[in-house]
């Protein structure tokens, strides 16, 4: 009987760290570390970082970069200086929904939602 209940107990924690990217904290990195990239010029690993973007014919991924980097350029999205997560929801089906607070260059903030799902090789952005 105490056989089965560590073989049970040792299967939970197996089972546990299998699934450690399936997170609070693990959700919350992978969405700041996306805008970071946005902050920082990685526009391509920007775009990698949404779900099946690997699926994408290089000339269309090409033009998400070019598409994002103008998007940047924009005078209120020049003056985003930091992100931070501030709250998520992780839900059954390996999907989250983390709130980001980006902040702007004149003190100013604005709270956006950001979806990821979680694949084998992490969180990615996606659009439900």
């Amino acid at each position: 009987m105490k056989k089965a209940v560590v073989c049970c107990l040792l299967s939970v924690v197996c089972f546990a760290c299998s699934r450690g990217q399936y997170s609070h904290e693990a959700a919350r990195k992978a969405a700041e570390q996306y805008y970071t990239m946005l902050i920082n010029g990685n526009y391509k690993g920007f775009v990698e970082g949404y779900a099946s973007s690997d699926n994408l014919p290089e000339d269309f991924r090409s033009q998400l970069v070019d598409a994002t980097a103008q998007f940047m350029t924009r005078d209120d999205m020049r003056s985003l200086v930091s992100v931070k997560a501030i709250s998520d929801s992780l839900l059954a089906d390996s999907t989250a929904y983390v709130m980001l607070r980006l902040n702007f260059n004149d003190s100013t903030s604005e709270q956006i939602e950001l979806p990821l799902v979680l694949l084998e090789e992490g969180w990615k952005m996606w659009t439900p």
